[in-house]
């Protein structure tokens, strides 16, 4: 078997000779009879770039972009580069030890996991003691990506990723700064539900450096990994959250279409205001096809004809919910059902037949994949 190490570098100048001697000199598995190192320079402005020019090992490919564009672009740089049967992530800045990619490889090897994490914070190992609030932020961040994707892992932000090949084959990275971290994890929670992809975690060491010492990630950075979390996990839980978050923007839309139509455009009459009504629900329909699509379900069109069969799909579902509402509403004010139990239930039937149709016949993901597949 062939490990590929992929080096995402930027401005490293003072580590990058080092780290590539501890990387050729790692331990590793006996079935890995074969390494590469992929470096890829993502811009640096400190040397970096000319110090990798000048190596001429046969061990290393080197890759450069122009200009800066992130880590998650110089991955997939690297990822595009790699021909290793397991791909394996290391920083530049010395933080991880590559002396445990034995430990890292062996579930992969014994054809235990598809997928390993290095985590800081299983215990057991060395840990550099730094900055609490970067702790604490990393913890809280792989707390909400464990809600949203349905994994348990205790360090979600962690360098060290490990995978076979064949399972990033199937990953299309979109992030290109830091928002790979969240964004892969919810990738590969995805494929782990859908295609049985066995994700392991092992504890590592960390040797942390500060600031001063060269550290990035930052503020910005944690804020973004927020977004991700909540754009990328596909897990029922994710979805339900973000079908009620867009619920809301979608109620929103229904009430200014509303109010500006019967105040602002004059529908004052009996007529005009049911009107107003009848165009501030297919408003909001639109509204919420356009969020679902792009929010809740992350569906993509193959083809314009596609979009329309689907957004008129879309209000059948709709219409369909509303006359079985209308329906109930009726049956239940003839027996004589208590009038605001009778609008709750009325709620409450609504958002489930819109739920389950979204997501089982509107935006059905395995249909594509069946399709796709004749």
């Amino acid at each position: 078997m062939k490990l590929s190490v992929v080096i995402p570098v930027y401005n490293e100048k003072k580590t990058m000779l080092e780290l590539l001697s501890r990387v050729k000199n790692a331990r590793l598995p006996r079935k890995i009879s074969k390494m590469e190192i992929i470096v890829v320079d993502d811009g640096s402005t400190d040397g970096t770039r000319e110090l990798l020019k000048t190596i001429k090992d046969p061990l290393c490919k080197i890759c450069f972009h122009k200009q800066n564009q992130g880590k998650g672009a110089a991955l997939s740089t690297g990822f595009k580069n790699s021909s290793g049967d397991i791909i394996i992530i290391q920083d530049a800045d010395l933080e991880y030890d590559p002396q445990e990619y034995e430990k890292l490889l062996d579930p992969i090897i014994k054809g235990k996991a598809d997928v390993v994490y290095g985590s800081r914070f299983m215990g057991g190992e060395p840990h550099r003691v730094l900055y609490y609030w970067h702790s604490l932020s990393n913890k809280i961040l792989t707390l909400l990506s464990n809600m949203f994707s349905d994994l348990n892992l205790t360090d979600m932000e962690t360098c060290y990723k490990v995978f076979k090949k064949e399972v990033l084959s199937k990953i299309n990275i979109e992030e290109k700064r830091f928002g790979f971290e969240p964004e892969i994890t919810a990738k590969v929670a995805e494929l782990s539900r859908t295609k049985n992809i066995k994700v392991y975690e092992v504890g590592i060491s960390y040797h942390g450096r500060t600031y001063e010492e060269g550290k990035k990630i930052g503020v910005k950075d944690a804020i973004k990994a927020f977004w991700c979390i909540f754009k990328y996990n596909t897990s029922t839980f994710a979805t339900l959250v973000k079908y009620s978050i867009c619920g809301l923007f979608i109620a929103l839309s229904q009430y200014a279409t509303m109010i500006f139509l019967v105040e602002k455009m004059n529908f004052n009459s009996e007529y005009l205001k049911n009107m107003a009504n009848f165009i501030s629900i297919i408003v909001g329909l639109f509204v919420a096809f356009i969020l679902h699509s792009k929010i809740t379900w992350r569906y993509k069109f193959r083809s314009l004809y596609h979009l329309w069969s689907k957004l008129f799909l879309f209000y059948f579902v709709s219409g369909l919910s509303i006359i079985i509402r209308s329906l109930m509403f009726y049956i239940f004010e003839k027996i004589g059902l208590y009038y605001r139990l009778n609008i709750l239930i009325g709620i409450v039937t609504i958002i489930i037949i819109n739920f389950l149709g979204y997501d089982r016949v509107v935006f059905n993901k395995l249909n594509i994949r069946n399709i796709n597949k004749r």
